[in-house]
């Protein structure tokens, strides 16, 4: 253990001539000892010699106490420490006062002198500076009278800037007896208690512990808490039934920085631990709201630290809940797929790490649109686990978490969006123009996808005159047909429009005219390669390789695009022996509009799933539309629709660069799905049908 890290604990068990003797007092010394100073659990500095940290003796005096407890208080105040103090014994408050005296051996009801006062040994401990903080455990009668006044410690030299915990055995009129919390403590520190986070501390939960297994006697805790944030980590012992933390506790990457630059701008000469446990932020937390500023704080950023923890502690709680409730189903794949459905960018620091914590953070933190209420996106996240589960019994136990949060509406309403999403996504027609082996086609194929029925259902349409306005109205009479096929209230929204290489490269199928409005007004078009249609020998082969390669792309952190210049292209040879070696087998960018469009895409096409490349009439960007393309990853394919609709409106007038210059041609697992038939079909004449 660090030394910065260190803690210490005097432990002192005295028997009282002028009491009864208590039989199990050694017994209950020793053992709480030995797990107060077990590294696994209250890693506690064990001394021995002189000063040693546990005293057992029937012939105590009050000065032997005084000094020892001197000691441990200056060891404690060298190493910057947590102090333990144990005081197992008798006790008694003389009358009309609650203040608890500690019984040696010679001492007697009778005098105060005789004794030492527990209340002012304590208050004196934590007054001390240096000392990070004491933590009392008093297993005697009366235990809790030991309670210090708090005026005394704010009157002290610290200015009250200090924390302490005690746990007391007893009601102050009440007797103590067999030992009953020092053995309930040793079984709880041992034995951990179930979901009560990395540490064990003296707080409402370990009480409730205690109270379970000694029976008969009130135990009660008092707590006093003005410290420092980072000196007031007031753990007991570790938890050994806890789910372990990351290295850095239970904050990522993303809640750290936001904290560590909202304590900077509150307080410039604090620094947060490297650990930050539950317990450092409730400090903070306590820090924050009873105004603990100092002099070099600056209190108009109090708040916002106060948010960022409040908002961290929440992340915490929600992290422990979805560890638990979506054990069966957690994984880095199931986690992005809810990112990408909630809407949450793909490539961030959000991912850095451990990748729930990230996603949970970055939703809470960093996600809040500037007109909208706090916990939305975290609700969307939450809500998109819930549905990609497809358990009913999720979906309750996050409506649960939902209305703690006061968020039940918005969690169903993002439950109703992303059902009528994923049928949407279902529900689309194909419509295919590959019968244009050198320009327009002379009919078109549709089929229509996600109906229920066990194969699509297929059309054939003939394109009234050769040409760009024919082959439009052949797809709007695809349209009406499938349009026709659907029961009320059914809305056909997604196109996919599969063509050949040489009209994707001068052709964009939304702004094809379908009857009074262009295509892509009303639908949302997503542009697909016919040649993935083909019944040749080679397109099984690329799409098998197109799943691997989107399954791979699935788990990627980043946004697996592979730029491509004038220089790579030019040098056929060398872009040659990357397509052959999987170089670029997942997605593909073109940083211009190549000359040549048609002749790279049917270079590129068997290779790469997706391609991206500018619009022919899109302003030269200087990089930008990789960023654009990184910003807006986790919204394509779907994303591209809308983003040609504010092309086409007011909004792009004067736009340098936008989604809508970016042309797409894209091969997802449910296309590929569609195309497997394909892959094992025999030519037949032009009048088969599927």
């Amino acid at each position: 253990m660090r030394d910065e890290e260190r803690r210490h604990v005097l432990v002192v068990a005295a028997q009282c001539r002028s009491m009864r003797t208590l039989s199990r007092l050694e017994e209950a010394a020793r053992e709480l000892h030995g797990v107060l100073t077990d590294s696994a659990r209250g890693g506690c500095v064990p001394r021995t010699g002189e000063h040693c940290s546990l005293i057992v003796s029937a012939s105590l005096t009050t000065e032997d106490v005084r000094a020892a407890m001197h000691e441990a208080v200056r060891r404690a105040r060298a190493d910057n420490a947590v102090l333990v103090v144990a005081l197992l014994g008798h006790g008694f408050t003389p009358p009309q006062q609650a203040d608890l005296h500690f019984m040696v051996a010679e001492s007697t009801t009778g005098s105060t002198m005789s004794a030492l006062n527990v209340g002012q040994l304590l208050t004196e401990a934590v007054d001390e500076p240096g000392v990070k903080g004491v933590i009392a455990l008093i297993d005697t009668c009366h235990a809790a009278a030991a309670m210090p006044d708090p005026g005394r410690i704010a009157g002290g030299v610290r200015a009250g800037r200090t924390g302490l915990s005690v746990v007391a055995a007893a009601a102050a009129d009440q007797a103590a007896r067999g030992m009953r919390l020092s053995f309930a403590l040793i079984d709880v520190l041992r034995d951990g208690i179930a979901g009560a986070g990395a540490t064990i501390s003296a707080d409402a939960r370990l009480t409730e512990e205690l109270r379970s297994r000694a029976v008969g006697q009130d135990i009660g805790r008092f707590a006093y808490d003005n410290a420092r944030f980072d000196a007031a980590d007031l753990w007991l012992a570790h938890n050994i039934r806890s789910v372990p933390e990351a290295p850095g506790g239970v904050v990522g990457p993303v809640g750290r920085q936001d904290l560590d630059e909202a304590v900077a701008l509150w307080r410039a000469d604090t620094r947060l631990p490297a650990h930050l446990s539950l317990a450092v932020l409730r400090s903070l937390e306590a820090a924050v709201r009873q105004g603990d500023e100092g002099e070099v704080a600056d209190p108009r950023w109090g708040d916002r630290v106060g948010d960022v923890v409040a908002s961290l502690l929440r992340c915490a709680a929600t992290v422990e809940l979805l560890n638990t409730v979506l054990a069966d189903v957690l994984s880095s794949d199931f986690l992005r797929e809810a990112r990408q459905l909630a809407g949450l960018p793909a490539g961030s620091e959000a991912e850095a790490h451990d990748l729930l914590r990230g996603l949970v953070e970055y939703a809470a933190l960093r996600a809040v649109g500037a007109d909208e209420p706090g916990w939305r996106a975290s609700t969307r996240f939450v809500a998109a686990l819930a549905h990609l589960s497809g358990s009913d019994r999720v979906v309750a136990r996050l409506r649960e978490w939902a209305r703690d949060l006061g968020a039940v509406t918005g969690f169903n309403d993002a439950l109703a969006e992303f059902a009528e999403k994923s049928r949407q996504v279902d529900l689309r027609l194909v419509v295919s123009l590959a019968g244009a082996l050198t320009d327009w086609p002379e009919e078109v194929d549709a089929w229509l996808v996600g109906t229920g029925e066990p194969l699509p259902v297929h059309r054939r349409f003939a394109c009234d005159s050769p040409g760009r306005p024919g082959t439009g109205r052949a797809i709007g009479t695809a349209l009406a047909w499938a349009r026709g096929r659907l029961p009320a209230p059914e809305n056909l929204v997604n196109v996919d429009i599969a063509a050949p290489a040489h009209l994707l490269a001068r052709w964009q199928p939304e702004e094809s005219q379908v009857g009074l409005r262009l295509l892509g007004v009303n639908h949302d078009v997503v542009v697909r390669w016919s040649g993935r249609m083909d019944p040749a020998r080679e397109s099984a082969e690329m799409n098998v390789a197109a799943r691997k390669a989107l399954r791979s792309m699935a788990s990627c952190a980043t946004v697996p695009v592979e730029w491509i210049g004038a220089a790579a292209l030019h040098d056929r040879q060398t872009l040659e022996q990357g397509l052959l070696t999987g170089r670029y087998d997942t997605v593909v960018g073109l940083d211009h509009h190549p000359d040549s469009l048609q002749d790279v895409l049917e270079q590129l096409l068997p290779y790469a799933p997706i391609i991206l490349w500018p619009r022919q009439d899109a302003l030269p960007d200087d990089g930008g539309l990789a960023g654009l393309v990184h910003k807006h990853w986790h919204s394509l394919p779907y994303g591209l629709p809308a983003a040609y609709r504010r092309r086409w409106s007011r909004e792009h007038d004067g736009c340098v660069a936008c989604l809508g210059d970016v042309r797409a041609i894209w091969h997802d697992e449910a296309w590929l799905e569609f195309c497997r038939p394909f892959e094992q079909r025999v030519v037949a004449g032009p009048e088969e049908e599927w």
